[in-house]
């Protein structure tokens, strides 16, 4: 699995591929302190995603995150998941407030239970 990919649909708001990503890497046994770095296109973005998005889903899995994210710098402008932050003021302030710290450390934002599996 290339998180890269993950990145990807993160950034252009494809939460379905997303989740499948999650829920896949879940039936697989994904060892996330194993997840190689991406090559991504626009490091400075999407990189921040997918680095933040490995060290949340390491947290989760109670892992250590792989030594690559914690070369990651932050996104250089505060990045949105969930695209009615854009035009709902509650929800914009939800994920500026109570967004998984992995993302919160890096400016990306999204709703506190980002990519659980109900």
């Amino acid at each position: 699995m290339d998180i890269a990919d993950l990145s990807r649909a993160l950034a252009t708001f494809d939460a379905l591929a997303a989740r499948q990503f999650v829920a896949d890497a879940g039936r697989e046994g994904i060892e996330w302190s194993r997840v190689a770095a991406p090559s991504i296109e626009d490091p400075r973005e999407e990189m921040a995603i997918a680095a933040s998005v490995v060290e949340l889903l390491a947290e989760r899995a109670g892992e250590r995150a792989p030594d690559w994210t914690r070369t990651v710098p932050p996104a250089p402008q505060p990045i949105f998941l969930v695209r009615a932050a854009a035009s709902m003021p509650r929800t914009r302030r939800m994920c500026e407030e109570e967004s998984p710290e992995p993302l919160r450390r890096r400016r990306i934002f999204a709703l506190p239970d980002f990519l659980t599996i109900a």
